[in-house]
């Protein structure tokens, strides 16, 4: 394993850093069993469900599992965010999807900052998202792809959608935009043909409990899955204390913007976990 200065360096310059296995076995196997919990809690607003009824997304699970309120506030993510950032971290949103086995959908070039910053006001992208693989991930599973130093371009130009003219006007179009594959801030294709010319691509596949952490500007997109079985991660999204959000009016909800700043207390015994 990479010494923390080590990953300091990978992550500025690659814009991600990938730590295999950061999770153990027995670790994963809580937080996918943790799972049961949310079958009961289809109609709460944060669980978002296929139209077979079948679960897709579920946000702000730590306010209803132990096992994922253990998770986000792991020492060994939270040691590395704070040397890169030189700050404490808040949980800014927390997300599980599941891409369902030959159905599961892709998701467009995209970087995340643009919602946050848009839609939550946040200035700077001082953030960071990390997805943690609950199962043994495949290229046909329709995996999370990159375009390494992408970060380094900012918020760029975004592919011009005429269906989502009016989403900044239409609080339930925007809101369904931020929960569906349909995206309303894409990053424009001629540029994206640009730096995989440059730059290729990184695919982030791997055992269970490996993780992935990257910047909020990163270039990044996933294909359908092709496969038999699912495709499981956990995808926290940190945020700065100093860099807090300032909403419009008509804000998000908190499980998509979490408003409380308050520094996250660190923990990391497996024990822990019920």
């Amino acid at each position: 394993m990479l010494e923390v200065n080590d990953y300091v360096k990978e992550y500025q310059n690659q814009g991600f850093l990938v730590i295999d296995e950061l999770f153990s076995k027995d670790e994963v196997k809580r937080l996918t069993d943790g799972l049961e919990t949310f079958k009961s809690l289809k109609e709460l607003p944060n669980i978002i469900q296929e139209n077979n009824g079948e679960i897709r997304s579920i946000f702000a699970p730590q306010e209803h599992s132990e096992a994922y309120h253990w998770l986000y506030r792991q020492e060994r993510i939270l040691s590395i965010l704070e040397a890169i950032s030189e700050e404490k971290q808040y949980l800014y949103q927390f997300k599980l999807n599941n891409k369902r086995a030959f159905v599961g959908e892709a998701w467009e070039w995209h970087q995340d900052f643009p919602y946050w910053h848009l839609d939550d006001g946040v200035k700077e992208p001082k953030m960071f998202s990390v997805m943690i693989l609950l199962q043994d991930t495949e290229s046909y599973q329709g995996p999370l792809i990159l375009i390494p130093k992408s970060h380094k371009h900012g918020v760029v130009e975004f592919e011009f959608k005429e269906h989502l003219l009016d989403v900044e006007n239409d609080t339930e179009l925007s809101l369904a935009s931020s929960l569906g594959a349909d995206l309303k801030y894409t990053v424009k294709r001629s540029l994206i043909k640009k730096l995989i010319n440059e730059f290729g691509t990184f695919e982030f596949k791997g055992k269970a409990g490996s993780a992935i952490i990257f910047h909020p500007n990163l270039f990044h997109a996933s294909g359908v899955n092709l496969s038999p079985y699912d495709r499981n991660t956990a995808i926290v999204t940190y945020n700065s204390v100093s860099n807090p959000p300032h909403p419009r009016e008509n804000k998000r909800p908190s499980y998509l913007c979490n408003y409380d700043c308050s520094p996250i207390e660190k923990i990391g015994k497996l024990s822990t976990v019920d």
